[in-house]
């Protein structure tokens, strides 16, 4: 019971923190204080519907306790960028960049694995709605199997881009030697079809984890280094660059599918 809270919970925190927030939100709440607020009054608001739809038993002091300790962590970064810029001048380096962003994930999954826990030490009336064990029980679908998948495909999709983007950012090649449409930009954002590839790459290893053909997935890779060929034969640099953000988005998709599903 515990691990399908942290289930429903990390997928109310990716639609917060990810889906409901845009990379120019993110880079303003970084520099202006009002907009962690703002961020966290969407973040409160998103946590209280879903969890109010998946949830209903769940009583409102859990969901004040979540919502606070997002907008608690947020003003921690806050702080803490403002305080590297003071040190190290009006923009903070990428490595600051990348070492907050997985340090703030990373704070938020422990927050969330002991409120999990903190929810399932008591007893609560009602899981889901009616309404909504009436449509899984109609299309005879499992809740749990659902959530798993929505959490899943949730993960790999935009949390997956951005964590490979900021990992990616200390080994960029120069611009003159990987042309920009290639390379994510500064915010660790793609400027062409890149991401979704990743996206759909990471979709398809899922796919195959879950129905046990693990020998497949080497297809996947095999078919993106045909498109890639060249370019890796020619360019060494580009070749490391190429063949980290492949195992990381491996990585990304396999460690999805084998802890969640």
């Amino acid at each position: 019971m515990n691990k399908l809270f942290f289930t429903i919970l990390l997928c109310v925190h990716v639609l917060g923190d990810f889906y409901f927030q845009t990379q120019k939100m993110a880079n303003k709440k970084q520099k202006q204080f009002l907009w962690t607020v703002f961020h966290s009054l969407i973040y409160a608001a998103c946590s209280w519907l879903l969890l109010f739809l998946f949830l209903p038993g769940l009583k409102m002091r859990y969901i004040l306790v979540f919502a606070g300790a997002h907008a608690a962590i947020d003003i921690i970064k806050y702080a803490v960028c403002s305080l590297l810029k003071t040190r190290c001048g009006i923009r903070n380096s990428m490595y600051d960049r990348r070492n907050l962003f997985l340090i703030d994930q990373a704070a938020h999954l422990l927050t969330i694995l002991g409120i999990a826990f903190w929810i399932g030490q008591n007893n609560i009336t009602e899981l889901y709605r009616e309404e909504a064990e009436l449509f899984f029980h109609t299309f005879d679908v499992s809740e749990t199997v659902f959530l798993k998948w929505i959490l899943v495909l949730l993960l790999i999709h935009k949390p997956a881009n951005i964590l490979i983007a900021n990992i990616l950012s200390g080994y960029r090649p120069e611009k003159k030697e990987v042309s920009d449409k290639k390379l994510p930009d500064e915010n660790g954002t793609d400027r062409n079809a890149g991401r979704m590839i990743g996206t759909l790459e990471r979709i398809i290893m899922v796919i195959f984890i879950a129905i046990g053909q693990y020998a497949a997935v080497g297809l996947v890779l095999t078919a993106k280094s045909i498109a890639r060929y060249d370019r890796i034969a020619k360019d060494q640099v580009f070749a490391e660059y190429y063949l980290l953000g492949t195992l990381l988005s491996t990585i990304c998709a396999i460690a999805a599918a084998l802890i969640f599903l």
